[in-house]
Order: C-alpha cells, then sequence, then structure tokens
C-alpha cells in the first residue's frame, strides 16, 4: 500500500471517531436538582406509580424527575384509584397531594331508645342516632353505640360499595337500684307481687321499669309505692305505714249504707235503694298470674305477665282459688259498695266517663294490661281496674233485686253475676252498676276476679302475695 492510501485511511479513521465521540456526548443523561413529594388525602399510605414505576407509599419524595408534564396514580384499600397529571420543575421542591375518593356505602342506623352516640371503630364519631345515611366506608367495620344509662354495644356490620343499608339495635338498660325502707322497719317486702326474702331496710337492683312497692307488718295496714325506675337510676323509698289489720294486698270497706243500683239503665239494675253492707276487705287489684300459680301450680301463662290478670277462670277455679287463700269472693252488693263509695257515683271515679282512668273501649287493638295501671280511676276506697281490664266474678246469683217486678228466663240460680266490665267492652258496661252474668263452668278470655274477706275471718288468712 502507497504511502498516499495509508493517508487517506488514517484521515477516515479519524473522521469516524470524532463523529462517534459526538455521538456520546448527545446521549448522556442531563442531571436534574428537582425534588418532588407526592401525598394522598384523606389518608396516607398509597402506593404511588410514576409514570408507571412504583415509588413507594405517600408521602413519597422522588428526586431528579425530567421536568415536564408526569402522570402520577396513587392507590389504597378502600378508596377509588386516584390520577393527576403533575408540572414536574427543572429545580427546587414541590408537593402535590392527591385527593382519593372513599369507597362507601350509606348506612341508616336507628336504636331504641334512640339519642345514642354512634362510633365507627370504636373511635370515630358519626353522630347521634337516628343517623340517615350516613357514609361508612365499605368492608368489614365494627360499630359502637353508646348512651348514657344503657351498656355499650358493639356490632360487625359488613358494607359494600354504593349499597344503602338500615339497621336497628336495642340498646340494653343498666340495672337500677332500689332502697326500700319502712316505718316500723322490719316489714316484709313484696316487689310486683313478688316476695321479697329480705325484709326492711332493703336494697335491690332491679331492670327499668314501673314497679310497685308494698310493705307490710301484722298490725298495721300495707302501704305501697308506685315509682318508675329509670337505667343506672337509684331510688329510695320510705313507706310509713298505719296501725290497722287489713291483711297484705286488700282494703277495708267500712261498714254503712250506700247507694245500690240503677232505675235508669238497664231494666236489671233496678229499684236504686240504700242497703246497709257491714264491714269487710277486698283485694286492692284484680288476682294475678303470679298469685294464682302460686296456689295452682299447673296454671301456665306467657312469659312476662306475671302481674297481669288472671283470666280464663271459671267461677269454680274463682272460688276454689279464694277459700285456699281463706278467702272469698264478694257478693254483688259489696263490689258495688267497693267500686262506687257511698255516694252512687255511675264510675268508680265519678259521674262522667273518662276513657284515660280505664282499660276499656273494645277496639279490635284493645288488651288487658297489667295491674294498677290507671291510678286516676281507683274506686273511693283506693280499689283499681273495678272498670275495665277485666270481669269480675262475685258469689251472686243472677236474679231480680227486691221490689223489681219483671221477670226474666236467666233470673234464678243458674247463672252467677260478673261485675266491671273489661277491656273488651265500652263505657256502659264499665258503669259500678252493671250486671254481667254467664254460667259458673263458663271461661273467656276476658273473666277475672278479685276476692274478699270478713273482718272477723281476716286474721286466719295466709298472707298471699300483695300486689
Amino acid at each position: 500500500m502507497t504511502a498516499h492510501q495509508w493517508h487517506a485511511i488514517g484521515v477516515v479513521s479519524l473522521a469516524l471517531a470524532a463523529i462517534l465521540s459526538g455521538c456520546g456526548k448527545e446521549e448522556e443523561k442531563k442531571a436534574y436538582t428537582n425534588t418532588v413529594v407526592v401525598d394522598s388525602s384523606p389518608e396516607s399510605g398509597a402506593s404511588v406509580l410514576i409514570d408507571g414505576q412504583a415509588y413507594g407509599e405517600t408521602p413519597v419524595t422522588v428526586k431528579g424527575l425530567e421536568p415536564g408534564p408526569t402522570l402520577v396514580e396513587v392507590k389504597r384499600e378502600g378508596y377509588r384509584d386516584a390520577y393527576d397529571t403533575i408540572t414536574v420543575p427543572p429545580s427546587g421542591e414541590a408537593t402535590f397531594t392527591l385527593e382519593m375518593e372513599p369507597l362507601v356505602g350509606r348506612v341508616t342506623i336507628l336504636s331504641e331508645p334512640d339519642q345514642a352516640e354512634v362510633y365507627l371503630g370504636g373511635t370515630k364519631f358519626l353522630g347521634i342516632t337516628p343517623l340517615v345515611q350516613v357514609s361508612v366506608p365499605s368492608g368489614q367495620r365494627e360499630l359502637t353505640l353508646k348512651k348514657e344509662g344503657y351498656e355499650p354495644l358493639t356490632v360487625q356490620l359488613r358494607v359494600e360499595v354504593d349499597y344503602q343499608y338500615t339497621k336497628s339495635y336495642a340498646l340494653k338498660p343498666r340495672r337500677g337500684r332500689v332502697e326500700v325502707y319502712s316505718s316500723p322497719t322490719g316489714a316484709t317486702v313484696w316487689i310486683n307481687n313478688q316476695l321479697q326474702l329480705e325484709r326492711t331496710p332493703m336494697r335491690v337492683d332491679l331492670t327499668p321499669g314501673t314497679y310497685t312497692i308494698s310493705v307490710y307488718q301484722l298490725g298495721y295496714v300495707m302501704a305501697e309505692e308506685v315509682i318508675e325506675l329509670a337505667p343506672a337510676q337509684q331510688r329510695q323509698v320510705d313507706l310509713k305505714m298505719k296501725e290497722g289489720a287489713a291483711p297484705p294486698g286488700m282494703v277495708l270497706i267500712p261498714a254503712g249504707e250506700f247507694l245500690f243500683g240503677e232505675d235508669s239503665q238497664s231494666p236489671d239494675e233496678r229499684p236504686r235503694r240504700q242497703v246497709f253492707v257491714e264491714a269487710f276487705y277486698i283485694d286492692k287489684y284484680e288476682v294475678t298470674n303470679v298469685q294464682y300459680k302460686a296456689v295452682f301450680a299447673a296454671h301456665t301463662y306467657e312469659e312476662g305477665f306475671d302481674n297481669w290478670p288472671v283470666t280464663n277462670v271459671t267461677w269454680e277455679q274463682a272460688t276454689a282459688y279464694a277459700t285456699a287463700t281463706g278467702k272469698r269472693l264478694p257478693s254483688e252488693i259489696e263490689w258495688e259498695k267497693a267500686a262506687r263509695g257511698a255516694d252512687g257515683r255511675e264510675y268508680p271515679w265519678g259521674e262522667l266517663f273518662d276513657s284515660s282512668l280505664a282499660n276499656t273501649g273494645g277496639d279490635v287493638n284493645a288488651k288487658i294490661m297489667e295491674v294498677g295501671q290507671f291510678r286516676g280511676g281507683a274506686s273511693p276506697y283506693g280499689c283499681l281496674d273495678m272498670a275495665g281490664n277485666a270481669y269480675e266474678w262475685t258469689s251472686s246469683w243472677y236474679k231480680a233485686y227486691p221490689g223489681n217486678p219483671e221477670v226474666k228466663k236467666d233470673y234464678g240460680q243458674v247463672y252467677r253475676v260478673l261485675r266491671g266490665g273489661s277491656y273488651q267492652t265500652r263505657s256502659y258496661d264499665v258503669r259500678c252498676a252493671k250486671r254481667h252474668y254467664a254460667r259458673m263452668d263458663a271461661t273467656r278470655r276476658d273473666y277475672g276476679f278479685r276476692c274478699a274477706a270478713d273482718i272477723k275471718e281476716a286474721g286466719k288468712a295466709p298472707a298471699a302475695p300483695a300486689q
């Protein structure tokens, strides 16, 4: 090869080297001095992708990104994925926060009673019941309901995205405490007909509700008080007994005359006249399920209805109970005096009917009630429920009154008289003078009774549970 040829090859090599050297400088990556912080709201901890590359969890700091528009994505459980195009600066620091939309369901939360505080996860306060369509994050969630006087209630709830739920919860009331004192002390105590083992003074924890607290001691007249016990409430009951000989659960009907019968109403109530009645005792309330079961163990009734009148009893069964407890059924004359007093009033409370004073009415929703609920409807001697609630058997045959010339085929010694009407009857049938009658073996869901006792026999009567 000639010298000229070698020279040409050298020139080409140098040119090629220069070209290759120039290309390397153009492809060399530039170093950027910017800093980008990516965060998420309302919660951090979201996974971050920048132009498809993962960079950890928010808040995350990334340095040296290429300036200009850049796609950022954040992902977190319980939220919809969030996207944004950010502008990365050539230098300096920039912070970008992406807002994430929670994945939620809508929950309506009700409670009994209402006004309960509701917490999500035990700490996040959602509001006070009733809560309507409150947003709850999707997934398995824990709700806690709290109300003063009630046990906290924690429940698990599965919430699906965009679903609507209605949930109702019953709160369990905390027990209250009642302290019972009496004068004189050392008295026997009954609470809603239930004989207590302790004597006064005594303390007892009870669930919230209405209670009749009764105390009795031999030689004194039973005293009682009706109380309303609120959740977790502390109550004190101090009862003073008067000297006397009335058996527990009974009231004294004094000897004397009273106006008996009616002239202007049903024909079998005639004639109206003055009648003398010897003193006697009569039950303040209708005989209840728990009292009847204490004598006849085979008696059954729905749980929770201890203090409701025993019904569906025949005249024979009522008489058997009265005899077993050292008592008897009242005659219809005695019953009427106990109900209306000496002045011949139309109803136990007075002349005019008042539906708020008796369990009566006879509509389709009518039902028998716990004894003693209508305190304002008491008779002049303090007897309760002598109008309405349950019909009450008496010892009397259904006969014409002396001086009534009318003859009825039902008169005689076939039917026994019931008094007082019931929850199934209307105002006309709960009048003090109104007579109802049935065969002695008849039963009905509104047939009940109360007992009477002679003064001379009262001391022999066993201490049946009082009401």
